[in-house]
């Protein structure tokens, strides 16, 4: 049976050069709330994994805690380039490893199956294909000749991170997991992941999940830790939940165009605790986040 912690018990377990699986897609299920309390405990040297993370990434990257990063997609959705992950790859502090965003899902989807590698054609002829950052190109990817048809077909590897973490809507005691939207590449993620992480917006009990068990999305016999952490996503969105808060991440990226910028934001939004930052962004507009029962968002 999954054991309960806390966010910050879940975030001081992730030791420096940990490999990490973070999930999140654009502005949906981001993990925020635990890429902030990263920063709070000054993690460091992590390597990410991800299919097409957000906002989440981009404060990692301010806060120095990914020194790798191996994704399909680095920046802020409906905005442009994420202003942080930017500024640390001109400082050749961040190395970044590119892919395509079906192919990094493929790779975690490899590593769900137990398989070492998976065949995609979505990079074949770019220049992702061609380039590599810190790693070797073979180990990158493999253009074969298909054993059976003769096409060409590119192999990419499996990716098996340490540590893997989602959040998402609910979760029972036993750590079955329900997910209401899109999965996106968070199930395979968290499945190729050693060990198993889940954020939740509300910890129910068993009955509830077995009142509508096609949401389960991750059985709990195989989730080690969960966590409650309402307001998780916030300032992406949680279907069902609430929706994303697009003037905050407007202010987000405006101000962190400079180091400076990115500071002054630490300061006021990532540093003090998420009771602070909930109580600063305040009843008013948490109400008007919160999802209509009719349309889920």
């Amino acid at each position: 049976m999954a054991q309960q912690i806390t966010l910050q018990e879940a975030a001081k377990m992730i030791p420096a050069w940990s490999t990490v699986f973070i999930g999140g897609f654009a502005h949906i299920r981001s993990c925020m709330a635990f890429s902030r309390q990263l920063i709070r405990q000054e993690k460091h040297d992590l390597h990410f994994f991800s299919s097409g993370p957000t906002v989440h990434l981009d404060i990692l990257a301010g806060g120095r805690v990914i020194k790798r990063m191996e994704v399909g997609y680095s920046g802020i959705e409906t905005i442009g380039p994420a202003p942080n992950i930017r500024r640390r790859i001109e400082e050749k502090f961040l190395k970044v490893e590119d892919y395509t965003n079906l192919s990094m899902t493929m790779r975690l989807y490899g590593g769900a199956l137990g398989l070492p590698f998976m065949p995609v054609k979505s990079m074949l002829g770019s220049d992702i294909e061609k380039k590599s950052t810190f790693k070797k190109l073979s180990q990158k990817i493999a253009a074969v000749e298909c054993p059976f048809t003769g096409e060409i077909v590119a192999l990419v590897p499996s990716v098996n991170p340490d540590f893997g973490i989602i959040q998402v809507q609910r979760v029972d005691e036993e750590g079955n997991v329900q997910i209401d939207d899109a999965l996106t590449s968070d199930v395979d993620g968290i499945k190729a992941s050693d060990i198993k992480i889940v954020l939740a917006e509300e910890i129910v009990p068993n009955a509830v999940i077995r009142k509508d068990p096609k949401r389960t999305a991750v059985p709990g016999l195989i989730v080690d830790y969960i966590v409650k952490v309402p307001w998780g996503a916030w300032p992406t969105a949680m279907y069902n939940f609430y929706d994303y808060d697009q003037e905050h991440i407007e202010y987000y990226a405006d101000l962190c165009r400079t180091e400076e910028g990115w500071e002054q934001y630490k300061k006021e939004w990532i540093l003090p605790s998420e009771e602070k930052i909930l109580a600063r962004i305040g009843d008013k507009k948490l109400e008007k986040l919160k999802a209509s029962k009719n349309l889920g968002y």
